[in-house]
């Protein structure tokens, strides 16, 4: 019996620049792939980014990992809120070069990547493919194996916007319209982490067979959380600040709150891995305290003892665009201040969640009005009536289940 269901298994292979041990919300996103897709019903390998000269072979969670090299020298820098101006201006100017030159991010790893998926492909025939973008890569070596193995399913997960990022130049957009369209035409299942963004994806083909699936990021622990009252109203916010991304009207609310009395002086600000890289008013400063940056398990641990999630997430041109760590915010159960855009997804979950209070991101009064009113249930214990059932939906391993059924349907 054993050797039956051993025969019958689907392998999958899954491609990907992110995986495990990286710690970056697209690497979390495949792992959760790996660890809850049914290993009874599926075998699955997954190729993925080494940084070093050599094809490094390990196993996760039960599947096969090969870490496949690139071109180290010449490929894309990533900035950091902390590096020197200088180190700045140089990357940028070699990611302008390397994307002058090159459409990938990894130069190299694609055709190192094409040969293993061949070499795989005849030790154990691949049922299903999935490719993950960003970069485009991913989608590219999806795009040439399915053009050689018509037979194989194949499922894209874009994960975020390619053409329709607002934050890419005209060149770079007009080359992944091209590539959409291929994608949109060959692949079986499109994936992202929100409707409106599937719905940007939905507007560019006319594929009537091609299914579109939300798959969020959800979270990924079952701890067992103390959701203890502080003594000292506690706010946390957990990750770094970068372009619009600024806690500058939470601080102005916060400070017309202090000055006019409206605020007592019990109250405090941890922020969790958080690069200094904003202004904080004077009268501020004293109540603010920075931690370095913890693994995801310690951040948790720490967002649970807090009397206050605070989730600032500024308006986008494109809707759907969820922020990682409001998950994590959810899945502690602890009142959320959401300081965002109050039509788009992020505020649409708290909402549905019952799990705190939202306001504009550019209304300091709606701001001041949610602080005071969090503070105010904190006071009279009273605690929020969240929805745990939503709540608990967004547990990794549930969203891994909507796609695992669709993978199921492919082969009926």
């Amino acid at each position: 019996m054993t050797q039956e269901l051993k025969e019958i298994k689907k392998h999958i292979v899954l491609i990907c620049a992110h995986f495990y041990p990286i710690n970056h919300i697209a690497a979390y996103r495949m792992n959760g792939l790996v660890k809850y897709l049914d290993h009874s019903q599926f075998d699955i390998s997954v190729i993925t980014i080494n940084s070093d000269k050599k094809h490094l072979k390990k196993e996760y969670y039960k599947s096969n990992v090969l870490y496949v090299p690139f071109n180290n020298v010449l490929r894309m820098r990533n900035h950091t809120p902390s590096m020197p101006k200088w180190k700045h201006h140089i990357y940028s100017l070699n990611n302008k070069l390397i994307r002058f030159f090159s459409k990938s991010d990894f130069p190299g790893w694609r055709k190192n990547v094409k040969i293993e998926l061949q070499k795989l492909n005849k030790r154990k025939k691949i049922d299903i493919m999935i490719s993950s973008f960003s970069p485009v890569d991913s989608h590219l070596i999806g795009l040439d194996f399915k053009s050689r193995n018509n037979n194989v399913h194949w499922i894209a997960d874009m994960r975020d916007e390619m053409s329709l990022n607002q934050m890419i130049g005209n060149k770079e957009r007009s080359y992944y319209r091209e590539v959409e369209q291929e994608i949109l035409s060959n692949a079986d299942i499109i994936t992202s982490v929100s409707n409106p963004i599937l719905d940007g994806f939905k507007k560019m083909t006319d594929n009537k067979e091609l299914k579109f699936l939300e798959m969020r990021n959800g979270y990924d622990h079952d701890f067992k959380l103390m959701n203890n009252k502080n003594k000292v109203f506690t706010f946390v916010y957990a990750g770094t600040f970068y372009g619009r991304r600024k806690p500058d009207t939470f601080f102005s609310a916060l400070l017309d709150l202090y000055k006019s009395g409206e605020m007592k002086e019990n109250w405090k600000i941890i922020f969790i891995g958080t690069h200094k890289n904003f202004h904080i008013p004077n009268e501020l400063e004293s109540k603010i305290t920075f931690t370095k940056t913890v693994d995801n398990k310690k951040a948790i641990e720490i967002l649970s003892q807090s009397d206050c999630s605070l989730l600032i997430h500024p308006p986008s041109l494109a809707k759907g665009i969820f922020t990682g760590k409001l998950f994590d915010y959810l899945s502690v159960k602890r009142p959320i201040l959401g300081i965002l855009d109050k039509d788009d997804v992020a505020a649409q979950l708290i909402e549905k969640c019952s799990a705190g209070i939202c306001a504009d991101f550019h209304n300091t009064e709606e701001i001041k009005r949610g602080i005071l009113a969090i503070i105010s249930k904190w006071e009279n214990d009273n605690e929020l009536d969240y929805n745990f059932i939503e709540i608990e939906k967004l547990h990794r391993k549930y969203q891994v289940l909507k796609l695992e059924k669709e993978l199921i349907n492919l082969n009926q």
